[in-house]
């Protein structure tokens, strides 16, 4: 008799288990999920670029918002304005109120790390998987993505990226092949207004 409550007990302890694991566990799909929720995101960043070139690191901040249809607006404010909007096939720079316009029939390689920039926003997986290796690490509020090139060109630019975040991106550190480091710290998210104004819709009609 005891030996036979013995063994019920473990047996109730391994199902336990099992459907603690299976109902509980975090993984890529749960990720994607929960970033394509917020489709519209406003917030503000701060930039640390450290090159080896560099005895300092160059420092940068603004505002910034991720529309998942539409692409990217990233408003530097310090230390000069500069804005930048990208989407999937064209990207537009303007300092002091001059603008450069470029599609992706006539830089094919710089869109190709665009989409890879607009695709760790979005949280699109699917489309990281293509380049990357995913290490998934955390839970839903507190996570950590982990991305280890596997294809060219990305593997002879980036050692690693790394993503943090919870209900939205938090960090990202893109360490290069040669040294460089890259971190960006987003703080402030909100998903409103949940609709572009005006100067927003202008800005992405180019």
């Amino acid at each position: 008799m005891v030996n036979r409550q013995h063994r019920c007990a473990l047996w109730i302890a391994a199902i336990f288990l099992l459907f603690s694991v299976n109902s509980f566990a975090f993984g890529i799909s749960d990720l994607q999920q929960q970033l394509a929720q917020s489709t519209l995101v406003r917030g503000e960043f701060q930039q640390v670029r450290t090159m080896q070139m560099f005895n300092q690191p160059l420092s940068t901040s603004g505002t910034f918002l991720l529309d998942h249809e539409k692409g990217l607006l990233w408003q530097q404010t310090k230390p000069f304005p500069i804005n930048l909007t990208l989407t999937q096939n064209k990207l537009r720079q303007s300092i002091n109120g001059e603008a450069q316009v470029m599609n992706d029939s006539e830089n094919p390689m710089a869109f190709y790390f665009t989409r890879l920039f607009l695709s760790l926003f979005k949280g699109d997986t699917d489309a990281i998987k293509e380049n990357f290796t995913l290490q998934l690490s955390g839970e839903k509020d507190v996570w950590t993505l982990l991305l280890i090139p596997k294809t060219s060109p990305i593997d002879s630019v980036f050692k690693s990226i790394k993503i943090e975040g919870g209900q939205y991106l938090n960090r990202v550190v893109l360490s290069e092949v040669r040294g460089d480091v890259t971190e960006m710290v987003f703080t402030q998210q909100s998903t409103q207004p949940n609709t572009l104004t005006e100067k927003e819709l202008a800005a992405f009609a180019f």
